[in-house]
């Protein structure tokens, strides 16, 4: 391809983190300086038409069925391109609960349910992403029954919903 062309994928290889030959692959491919990175939000992960360049500038569109998402460690590819999906970290606001109550894990879901925001779901947390830190203050605000019984706080990593959450982010 020259330089002036763009890489149209229509479909995703598989994904690095559940096959160990792709996952090889990428590596080889690494190796050998071919191996192209396409770093993406979130939400633009959730697009099924996608125009973007990988880190080295390199165009690339995105063609995918209705419905169909790119996940972190995704490989794309075509002839010799060999492109890895990279999901860039997010502030998330975790809630830790420090009983354990049905109740509290009820209303806690149902105020961030209420927010159309994503979560997962691990151990004695829940964590979904926010657009800033000034979120804290306002989920404060809408915890202040449970205040006492939960810890907020915020960090910034790649974020995985849940895997039954098909949820729109408002």
């Amino acid at each position: 391809m020259n330089k002036y062309s763009m890489l149209i994928v229509n479909s995703i290889l598989g994904n690095v983190h559940h096959d160990n030959l792709l996952r090889k692959k990428t590596d080889d491919a690494k190796q050998q300086g071919k191996l192209r990175h396409l770093f993406l939000p979130r939400t633009e992960m959730e697009k099924s038409r996608l125009r973007k360049k990988t880190e080295d500038g390199f165009d690339v569109g995105l063609v995918l069925e209705p419905g169909k998402k790119l996940h972190h460690g995704d490989v794309i590819s075509q002839d010799s391109e060999i492109i890895l999906i990279e999901q860039l970290p997010e502030k998330i606001l975790t809630v830790k609960f420090i009983e354990n109550n049905k109740k509290l894990f009820l209303l806690v879901g149902h105020i961030i349910g209420n927010r159309h925001r994503p979560i997962s779901i691990k151990n004695e947390t829940i964590s979904f992403p926010i657009h800033d830190d000034s979120e804290l203050e306002l989920f404060g605000k809408l915890f202040h029954d449970v205040i006492n019984k939960i810890d907020l706080s915020i960090h910034e990593e790649i974020f995985i919903p849940h895997e039954s959450m098909d949820i729109h982010e408002h």
